[in-house]
């Protein structure tokens, strides 16, 4: 769950997500892709850290440059991870047992909302 929670969060940006979708096609160095948002090197070059860390970009290195690509077997992963957590039952879900409990225990209670008139 951590691992897709850190690349929800990673995605979760539109510059990052904007970045994710000029690096699908082909490999960009970060001069490329600074001129394309309009935004500074090292702004760029933090986004880009993000989405690596997250595995969602891959990075090669020639000399001094840096190129990125999406990595797209990690992102297949994020879909298959995403598709698993919303199709599991509550309690199958380590995370979420003692949520699973509390929810039981709430709704034994009967409904506290108020009915509409």
């Amino acid at each position: 769950m951590e691992a897709l929670l850190e690349q929800i969060k990673a995605m979760s940006d539109g510059t990052r997500l904007k970045i994710l979708k000029l690096v699908e096609r082909q490999e960009l160095c970060v001069c490329q892709i600074v001129p394309i948002m309009g935004l500074s090197q090292p702004t760029i070059s933090t986004h880009l850290g993000k989405l690596k860390r997250a595995g969602l970009v891959k990075e090669r290195r020639r000399g001094q440059w840096a190129y990125y690509s999406m990595n797209r077997e990690s992102l297949a992963q994020f879909g298959k991870a995403l598709e698993a957590f919303f199709s599991a039952q509550l309690e199958e879900i380590p995370e979420m047992r003692a949520n699973a409990l509390r929810l039981a225990e709430e709704l034994a209670k009967g409904d506290p909302c108020p009915k509409d008139p």
